[in-house]
């Protein structure tokens, strides 16, 4: 029978004795059968709590991480790194080849998009193209993993995860005048490359360490929506409490939490106990809530709040006292009495990165390999239930747990080696010329259809903020200034027609407009334009993966949008002002006596801006045919070029 037959067969068996007025033994939770039997309503008196059985933990992710062995083969003279050896061993099964490396501008573009979320410039384009040193891209790796933009880049990842905006959400949607300091904190962590263990500890209890910015990464618990003007505000508490709950073990646990609070989990071994023991860890920190007052911090103790279970979740239907604890399954072996001694947040906080815990290393681990090749090695990264998808390589990810663990939770360190990887510097599906596939890609196309043992390097969509940030790089008006409160660049008049008043308010220093996007004001109850067309989340509940879909209002918003037109404005204005200089275009023309920039150096340099790469040989001729001769008319022939070239699957795209 398999795992989820029997558990299913082993609950209706306790259903059945139920039924029949019979009571199981529970010793698995023997606190549990005492508190049940002080619950003065009768229907919670019969409540059954299924023991976790031998078949539950036999699942993939409950089992304890091992260091696994990287496989050794003979045939293998492709493997740059033990990650590598996995891979390799999975495509030599299937009698799958990987792909060759790929080109160094190509590989130039994947990493600086990978680790900064930027293109390249020109500069560095023409640098790494012609080093010739076997350890460039190695120094190339380290320069961008130390540059303040990685924090800037991968920031915007856990974000999403946190549920992160400056608003409170619902229908007044108020501002959190200091929720900024929250994403600082994060981008600053991980610029410094905070261990991933001590990243977890303090966004949990970061506020029992005294230290004011710990205080700030305690604001991961209590960043999601919210309603302070709600009229029952012991409902808004119980509200908050639970997606606090479900939050905890959806991004660091990677189960499924929520569903428990009504009733016990149809799949997965989780009790509705177990979410409420959860979620009585952090009932001390949650005083009873006053209208209209934010939920900013934690409290030191909420007196007289005692952790209860709710019977089908309904906050008029409290049952007995619960202790605060773990789920089951995640417990293993390990006693849970450290969570009544002392705070039970800090407790949580050190049980979650103690080194028996599989499923936060794994969980963490298979997140930074999903955003290095769009796809995680399990498929859903915020679960890792039952009836999940597993992953596709179990030994892989292990590997790259065990490395996270064992590198001192270090993610800059996990990042360097998957990008040093053979496996990430394959050559992708899609060719740079007009030539057919190879055999080689026709074979791994047809034999590893959905790519899922990476037979090749998948090609992926730039999200909403990459685009946005790599349109303001290119036209050189990108402001690199870092931190403070969110700005407000210009948005449609019907746009904020639909806000309240006061609700946006366009930044008054012009040079706001042009910041990063992670530094652009996060509304819950309006996305920026550009964001929500790609993509982005709304931040109402966690998001662990972007699905990224192909709509008409993306073609329409990126060749129409006021925002494009002014940044392909801004290339062209920023290729002309570069032919003045001494080594410009206009230079070159001299050489040769003419009296306007040269036009084919105007198109090479708008390649290796836009592209990051030299223009070939077919598409410089047909860019110095298109800007024509006369003078008069290279400005709007450069203009069209620039706006045909921002608008190119090339620049939205990453091979």
């Amino acid at each position: 029978m398999s795992r989820y037959g029997a558990r299913c067969a082993s609950r209706c068996i306790g259903i059945a004795l139920a039924l029949c007025g019979v009571r199981p033994g529970t010793a698995d939770e023997p606190e549990l059968a005492a508190e049940v039997s002080q619950v003065a309503d009768p229907s919670l008196a019969e409540r059954i709590e299924a023991p976790i059985l031998a078949s539950d933990r036999d699942h993939w992710a409950y089992q304890p991480l091992l260091v696994p062995q990287p496989p050794l083969n003979a045939q293998d003279d492709w493997s740059r790194t033990d990650l590598d050896r996995f891979v390799i061993r999975e495509l030599l099964a299937r009698k799958l080849r990987p792909a060759p490396e790929a080109n160094r501008a190509t590989l130039l573009r994947r990493l600086h998009f990978d680790l900064t979320g930027l293109p390249p410039t020109a500069q560095e384009v023409d640098r790494f193209l012609h080093d010739a040193s076997p350890d460039a891209y190695e120094r190339l790796v380290d320069r961008l993993l130390a540059s303040p933009e990685y924090g800037q880049r991968w920031a915007q990842h856990w974000l999403d995860l946190a549920r992160f905006a400056e608003t409170d959400g619902f229908e007044h949607d108020k501002s959190r005048p200091e929720a900024w300091r929250y994403r600082q904190w994060v981008i600053d962590a991980l610029n410094r490359d905070l261990p991933y263990d001590e990243f977890v500890r303090l966004q949990i209890a970061g506020d029992l360490t005294g230290l004011p910015a710990d205080r700030i990464a305690t604001t991961f618990c209590l960043a999601g929506p919210d309603m302070p003007d709600l009229n029952e505000q012991e409902l808004r508490r119980h509200d908050k409490l639970n997606e606090i709950t479900s939050t905890v073990g959806e991004v660091l646990l990677g189960l499924q939490l929520q569903c428990a609070q009504c009733h016990d989990h149809k799949y997965d071994p989780i009790s509705q106990a177990d979410f409420y023991r959860l979620r009585a860890v952090f009932e001390p920190a949650i005083p009873l809530l006053k209208r209209d007052i934010a939920v900013t911090e934690f409290a030191s103790g909420a007196g007289g709040v005692t952790p209860r279970f709710y019977h089908r979740g309904e906050l008029d239907q409290p049952g007995p006292e619960v202790r605060p604890r773990p789920p089951r399954i995640a417990v293993g072996d390990e006693s849970p009495e450290s969570f009544d001694v002392g705070n039970a947040r800090a407790a949580l906080a050190a049980w979650l990165t103690n080194a028996a815990n599989p499923l936060v290393a794994r969980v963490m681990a298979n997140r930074i390999w999903q955003h290095h090749f769009g796809r995680g090695l399990a498929g859903n990264p915020n679960d890792f239930g039952l009836i999940a998808d597993g992953p596709s390589d179990p030994a892989l990810l292990d590997h790259l747990a065990c490395r996270l663990r064992d590198g001192g939770w270090s993610m800059k360190g996990l990042h360097r080696e998957i990008v040093l990887s053979a496996t990430f510097r394959q050559a992708g599906d899609v060719r740079s010329d007009d030539s057919p596939p190879t055999a080689w890609l026709e074979h791994n196309r047809r034999h590893d259809p959905d790519n899922v043992h990476y037979s090749r390097y998948p090609r992926r969509r730039l999200e909403g903020e990459a685009i946005r940030d790599t349109l303001l790089f290119v036209s050189g008006e990108l402001d690199h200034r870092v931190g403070g409160p969110g700005v407000m660049p210009p948005l449609p008049a019907e746009l904020v027609d639909t806000l309240l008043k006061g609700q946006w308010t366009t930044s008054p220093d012009a040079a706001d407009h042009a910041r990063r996007s992670v530094y652009l004001f996060a509304r819950r109850n309006l996305r920026y334009p550009l964001f929500e067309a790609f993509d982005r989340p709304d931040a109402g509940a966690v998001c662990g993966r972007r699905n990224p879909s192909t709509t008409p209002t993306q073609a329409l918003m990126m060749l129409n949008s006021e925002f494009s037109f002014t940044t392909a404005l801004g290339l062209r204005d920023r290729l002309l002002r570069e032919a003045d200089s001494p080594r410009g275009a206009k230079a070159a023309a001299t050489e040769s006596g003419e009296t306007s920039p040269d036009r084919r150096c105007l198109v090479e340099r708008l390649y290796r801006l836009a592209y990051s790469r030299p223009a070939s040989v077919t598409e410089s001729g047909r860019a110095v045919a298109f800007l024509g001769t006369t003078p008069d008319t290279l400005n709007d022939r450069l203009l069209t070029l620039c706006i045909a070239m921002l608008n190119s699957n090339e620049l939205l795209y990453v091979d």
